[in-house]
């Protein structure tokens, strides 16, 4: 279990119904892109992918935050925003986002991209992606992919 994983359980404690599985920080594609300092063009291309990518969540009905994480509960894929320390720790789940049952949610995949980790979910008919550490986003999409074998469709 990773630091931002063990960070991410610890400030839900109390803000949802069941035991989080596992769990990722993440944000919106193009975040990292828009907030980069690499003059007007890559805020711009930035901008771009973020809205993109927000578009797409909202086509499944699922709120994203930036920063954000992202959860598996034995039922859930949960979608939270959080507050993020100077040094990048977790420090707070501020909101729970989105809910979304497991059945519902018809992928969760990673890819590498660079230095970053790549996490594209594909659920009610919309997909969008979100940027994080490669390594605690393949541990999720594992997670989800163990929850969702044992999931009962609702």
């Amino acid at each position: 279990m990773s630091k931002h994983e063990e960070q991410i359980i610890a400030a839900a404690r109390g803000k949802l119904d069941e035991e989080i599985l596992g769990a990722a920080w993440g944000k919106p594609r193009g975040a990292s892109t828009a907030a980069s300092g690499g003059g007007v063009i890559v805020g711009e291309i930035g901008a771009r992918w973020t809205g993109k990518e927000r578009k797409g969540a909202d086509a499944a009905g699922i709120e994203i935050g930036n920063p954000g994480a992202v959860a598996v509960t034995p039922t859930s894929l949960v979608t939270m925003k959080v507050k993020v320390s100077a040094m990048g720790a977790i420090k707070e789940i501020t909101d729970v986002l989105s809910v979304v049952p497991l059945a519902e949610v018809d992928s969760l995949e990673v890819k590498r991209m660079g230095l970053t980790g790549v996490m594209q979910i594909t659920a009610r008919g919309g997909s969008f992606k979100l940027e994080g550490k490669p390594g605690d986003m393949k541990e999720l999409a594992e997670v989800f992919r163990r929850a969702k074998a044992g999931a009962v469709p609702g």
